[in-house]
């Protein structure tokens, strides 16, 4: 019975080490920048296309054209968690892309004539931020003539905040560098945080492991290793002078105003874009950009564009109705609905009295459910946030949402 007792010890350890070590990314394949492989666009090439523009240009009766360029300066690769998870066979993706492939897009598919990679600020470890810096220059050394480039790729990351209430919530925004020599650049990306936070909870790598080990052939041994990675990165000392701050650590802003104060701490040429106001499945209902438009949260210095339309939508189409109504007192109240828009809180007080009456329960309960359920409705995009939370808190990390 001893024997037994003790064989059967020795299995559970070996098994609890084996989950453990899945789940600390043993078995999982490191990411890497990579190298571009695409040569350079043939400098005739480059020429016939500026010399398109400016016989356009004076064929329209402009008679000193400016310089029409096009680029893209909100690029992800899976260095970024959520293009990363994205990619895994598990989720339907094709494989990981990263910097080098966008580079190679940006130079032959997309036909940019500048680009520059954002990557999520929290999934940038010290060793990706590093390489990216390397893809980059890569990237830009490829061109065959540095003084006639046929696209030039700019370093960056993307601020990436998230509020739990429209009070402290900032949203995304990209920062994006001019230069790329040493000395010119940050030595890590800056990361949002909420305010009052410690240090990014780390995942639970027993759960890591379970999901490594049944969905090894679908990317979850790679996820488990990136999840890793990405979370034992420790956060730094606040306080401390940017340049004085250790490589390895994880420098937070909370807020934009920290943001811009530790840019102007670096000073660096940069410029910061947020993100349009169609991005809505993170925003918390009630938000607005009142308040990032005041001295203290608003730099004209470092945010000189902003990012009006994406695949999120088009945020220069004004909307007049609201999702949600926030009273003086910051009590929030369902919306009446308004010309071509119905508020997802009214309707969810309909269904529920429809289903209420279809059960043929008393007209006074049918009312009183209807109205409950409006006051207490979440719409779909906070509801997708919660999901996202919940799902994210099984592994001990609801950072990510």
């Amino acid at each position: 019975m001893t024997r037994v007792l003790g064989g059967i010890a020795l299995v559970l350890i070996l098994g609890f080490a084996l989950v453990y070590a899945a789940g600390r990314g043993v078995f999982g394949k490191e990411m890497h920048a990579g190298k571009p492989a695409a040569r350079a666009i043939a400098h005739e090439i480059v020429g016939q296309r500026a010399d398109a523009v400016s016989s356009a240009a004076h064929g329209i009766g402009v008679a000193q054209p400016k310089q029409i360029l096009f680029g893209d300066l909100h690029v992800h690769t899976t260095f970024s968690f959520d293009a990363f998870t994205a990619s895994l066979p598990m989720a339907g993706g094709d494989g990981a892309h990263p910097v080098a492939d966008a580079c190679d897009y940006a130079r032959h598919c997309s036909a940019l004539d500048f680009w520059s990679i954002t990557d999520h600020d929290l999934t940038l470890t010290p060793r990706t931020w590093s390489e990216t810096v390397e893809s980059i220059r890569q990237c830009n050394a490829v061109a065959a003539d540095p003084e006639r480039p046929d696209t030039v790729a700019f370093l960056g990351w993307e601020w990436t905040q998230v509020g739990s209430t429209p009070a402290n919530h900032w949203g995304h925004k990209n920062v994006i560098l001019r230069d790329l020599e040493d000395g010119k650049i940050p030595t890590r990306p800056i990361t949002a945080d909420l305010p009052g936070r410690g240090e990014a909870l780390r995942p639970s790598p027993l759960l890591l492991g379970l999901l490594a080990l049944t969905e090894h052939s679908g990317g979850g041994s790679d996820f488990a290793r990136f999840i890793s990675a990405t979370s034992g990165v420790p956060n730094c000392t606040p306080g401390v002078p940017v340049r004085d701050l250790p490589t390895d650590c994880r420098e937070l802003a909370a807020t934009p105003q920290e943001l811009f104060a530790k840019l102007h701490e670096w000073n660096l040429a940069s410029i910061v874009i947020p993100h349009g106001t169609t991005w809505g499945f993170y925003t918390p209902l009630g938000s607005s950009w009142d308040k990032q438009l005041t001295p203290e949260q608003h730099d004209p210095s470092q945010q000189k564009l902003i990012e009006v339309f994406s695949g999120h939508g088009n945020s220069e189409h004004f909307r007049p109705y609201r999702e949600v109504a926030i009273g003086a007192d910051g009590k929030r109240t369902c919306p009446a609905p308004a010309d071509n828009y119905l508020p997802s809180c009214w309707r969810a007080g309909e269904i529920i009295e429809a289903r209420c009456r279809a059960e043929n329960r008393p007209e006074a309960e049918c009312a009183e459910r209807h109205d409950k359920q409006r006051r207490a409705h979440h719409p779909p995009s906070v509801l997708l946030h919660d999901c996202c939370l919940l799902f994210i808190c099984s592994m001990d990390w609801d950072y990510f949402c």
